[in-house]
Order: C-alpha cells, then sequence, then structure tokens
C-alpha cells in the first residue's frame, strides 16, 4: 500500500470541507481512486462508490431532477443495499467527466450535510464544456499528480519524516555527507527511470525489474494515446500525438522556449499547434514553464505570451519514451557512464518534475547570450532563482542576477555538491524535491 500526500489533503477537508464537494483532478493511473476508496473505507461508516465508466447504468441516475433527495432516491433505487448512515456516508463519483449532469449535481448535493461527495476524473477540464451549470463555489478542486520523489521514499521504505530531516541541508549544508549525498542521488536516479506511476513503483517494488516497469509505462502510455483518440475530434488527433511527441523530444534541450515549428520541421506553426498542446495541458499530460521578461514580484504579472517550456507530466514516463525500446540508455544511466548533453537534458526535466510535484508554478528568465536562468519560483518569503548543472560548471547566470537584484538566495542544483557562497546555496539535485524557503 502506497502512501500519498492527498491522504492528509482528504482528512483535512472533511474536517473543514463547509458547504463544497471535494473534486479530484488528474492524470491517469495515479492512483486517485486507490487513495479516495481507501479514505472512504477508513474514515467514514458508509462508503457509496460509483463510477460512471465501469457502471454507465448509473447515468441516468442524474437524468432527473437534481436536487439532493431525487438523486438520494435515484441512487437508491439503483444501488443494492444503499443507505445513508447520517453524517458519516461517503458518496464518491469515480469518473465524474463521464456524466456531466452529476457535475451540475455537485451544487445541491454539496448542501446536504447528511452525507460528503467526492468526485475524481482524468479529463475533467477536457470535458468541463459539456457541463450544463459548473457547480461554481460549490466545490473544492485539487490536482493530484503521480508519486513524488517524498512519497517514492515513503514506498521504499524510508521514515514519513525524511523530508523534514532533510530540509535541515537549507540551513545547514553540512549534514549532508558524502554517503548521505551518494545514498539519495542513487534513489533519485532510480526514480528518473521509474518515475511515479503507482503501479511501476509497486512492479519495481515487488520484483526489482526495470523492465517489469518498462512493460508497466508502455501500457499508460496506451492508455493515454487511446484518450487522444476516443476525447478529441478527428481534425485534432494527429496534431494533438505530434504535438505530445514534440514536447519529449525538446524537454530540457537548453532551447529557449518550445518550438512550435520544430513539431513537424518545415511544415507547422504555432497557431496550428496551440490548440494541440493547450489539449494536452488541460488532460494533465504535460505542464508548462513560462518565459518572464522580468523578475519580479508576482512572477504570473511578468510572463511572456507564447514562450512556454513544456514538461511531460512524469518524469519516468519522459524516460521511458525517451529510452524507447533501446536498452543502451538506461545500461549508461545505471551504470552512471552518462554525461554531456544528454545528462544536462535530463537533469534539467528531473528537477522540473521535482518542484512541479511540491506545488511550484515554473518560470524561467532568458536573455540571449546573457543570462539564462533555468527555473525561478516564488516562494512564500522571497523568489528563488535556480539553476541546474549537470557537472561542476559555475552558475555565472545565476551570479550575474543576484550582482543585480535584491533577492536573498539562489539555488545551484548539480549531482553532489553542496555549500554556500555569495548568497548562492549549492545542493544535490535530490534537494529540489524538498523546496519549502
Amino acid at each position: 500500500m502506497l502512501k500519498r500526500r492527498i491522504d492528509k489533503v482528504l482528512r483535512s477537508w472533511k474536517d473543514n470541507r463547509g458547504d463544497e464537494c471535494l473534486l479530484v483532478n488528474g492524470a491517469r493511473q495515479i492512483g486517485k481512486t486507490f487513495s479516495i476508496r481507501q479514505f472512504g473505507r477508513e474514515c467514514y461508516k458508509q462508503f457509496i462508490e460509483i463510477n460512471f465508466i465501469e457502471n454507465p447504468l448509473m447515468l441516468s441516475a442524474f437524468d432527473h431532477a437534481l436536487d439532493s433527495n431525487s438523486i438520494i432516491r435515484q441512487l437508491g433505487l439503483r444501488l443494492p443495499g444503499f443507505k445513508l448512515v447520517e453524517g458519516s456516508t461517503l458518496i464518491f463519483l469515480d469518473e465524474i467527466q463521464q456524466c456531466p449532469n452529476a457535475r451540475t449535481a455537485l451544487k445541491f448535493l454539496s448542501t446536504d450535510h447528511r452525507f460528503d461527495v467526492i468526485a475524481s476524473g482524468s479529463l475533467i477540464t477536457l470535458m468541463s464544456q459539456d457541463v450544463l451549470s459548473l457547480p461554481v463555489g460549490y466545490e473544492k478542486e485539487i490536482i493530484m499528480y503521480p508519486l513524488c520523489f517524498e512519497e517514492y521514499l515513503w514506498a521504499r521504505g524510508y521514515d514519513e519524516n525524511v523530508a523534514e530531516m532533510l530540509k535541515e541541508a537549507f540551513s545547514n549544508p553540512s549534514i549532508l555527507d558524502n554517503g548521505l549525498v551518494s545514498q539519495y542521488a542513487s534513489l533519485l536516479t532510480e526514480y528518473m527511470m521509474i518515475g511515479g506511476m503507482p503501479a511501476a513503483i509497486s512492479a519495481f517494488i515487488e520484483s526489482n525489474s526495470f523492465d517489469e516497469v518498462k512493460n508497466i509505462q508502455n501500457n499508460i502510455l496506451r492508455l493515454n494515446l487511446q484518450d487522444i483518440e476516443k476525447y478529441s475530434n478527428g481534425f485534432e488527433r494527429e496534431k494533438i500525438r505530434f504535438a505530445l511527441d514534440g514536447i519529449v523530444r525538446q524537454s530540457g534541450d537548453g532551447k529557449k522556449a518550445f518550438s512550435y515549428a520544430q513539431i513537424e520541421k518545415g511544415r507547422s506553426r504555432a497557431r496550428d499547434y496551440m490548440p494541440a498542446v493547450e489539449w494536452l495541458q488541460k488532460a494533465q499530460l504535460v505542464y508548462s514553464s513560462s518565459s518572464l521578461s522580468r523578475v519580479d514580484v508576482p512572477l504570473s504579472m511578468h510572463t511572456e505570451q507564447n514562450t512556454s517550456r513544456f514538461y511531460l507530466y512524469d518524469i519516468g514516463m519522459f524516460f521511458n519514451m525517451v529510452s524507447g525500446e533501446s536498452m543502451l540508455l538506461r545500461n549508461t544511466v545505471l551504470n552512471n557512464e552518462w554525461g554531456g548533453a544528454a545528462k544536462g537534458r535530463f537533469f534539467e526535466a528531473l528537477a522540473a518534475d521535482l518542484i512541479h510535484k511540491n506545488g511550484h508554478q515554473l518560470y524561467y528568465y532568458d536573455i540571449p547570450q546573457k543570462l539564462e536562468i533555468d527555473f525561478i519560483i516564488e516562494t512564500d518569503k522571497a523568489l528563488l532563482p535556480i539553476e541546474v548543472k549537470s557537472g561542476n560548471n559555475k552558475a555565472l547566470s545565476l551570479s550575474k542576477l543576484m550582482s543585480k537584484m535584491d533577492i536573498p538566495m539562489g539555488l545551484k542544483l548539480t549531482e553532489s555538491s553542496y555549500g554556500l557562497s555569495d548568497r548562492i546555496l549549492t545542493l544535490p539535485l535530490f534537494m529540489a524535491a524538498f523546496l519549502s524557503f
């Protein structure tokens, strides 16, 4: 059983839900159903699960009046043994994107305090246009991601407080002795290849086989491609698949921004492929890092239009798609015999994955031939510029930015170095998973 960060989120919502249902949005196969089901069975006396894909007959329960009493009546007519334990019942509406009326009904179900309601789905944002009336103000939406590195450590048997212990290195880098750095760097390499899909992690823990991991990742990729076929219009399908391939090819390639022209070299234009990339973002299959015109608070007010970088939603799926059927890359990484541009590319994509899954919006800053900051994030206390180095190169751009701006600290992420000099904190890459300045 994999422990997840969302477990605490679900319990907090239960204790403080007010008049809001919970809507859990996220990509396929990331563990939404498992976590909600476990929460429901542990924290309620009565747990009622309705999956609109597995049981399409339940769709008609929402074809009638959508007030709370009418819906409960319709559910009771369709589900054997249906009953409410007032004050301790959770109704779980899974794959809610298949039933637009159920999404509308959340507005009325949310205010009925005889029971709680959680809905989840994998294409919720894409299919929201089919919802007659969105329950604005009556649902709390959260985005769930594949397992982050911290959750991976839990799965590998590490204590739940390991993150808090490692965070001490932000103020005292000396606690990371060479043995610890080597240990966690090795775990990070595993994580880069396996990623955060629960089935892939479970398979590796049980078999210690990267072949099993790859088989599972390939199956998940097939499911994602099937969704593209099923839920996109005919003329869009090819563009969406091309855009997905283009994002994988360009992630971490050191270019200033994603090039739409390179999707189909010599034949593609931004206006033709922007809707395809937007589709992938709404499907939670890719996320973006936005270019900044200036480094100032709030960062969201200083983004440049149509100049973003894109990353695949999970580093393990990215590694799988890049490596393809070749064993060479995998063996080279496992033997730590890799370097150069390939290593730099994966380090950037891995850093993006660690920071993104830690809940930070990504930005970058680029002045051609003068200054390039890989990532800038906005914490509760300050802006934090970050450079990622796969070797022992100096963070020249970061030094220049720090000399020009009143920023308390910059972060240089490397394979194994650590230390503090001129307000630049150098730490191993795995520490990007625990940023909390």
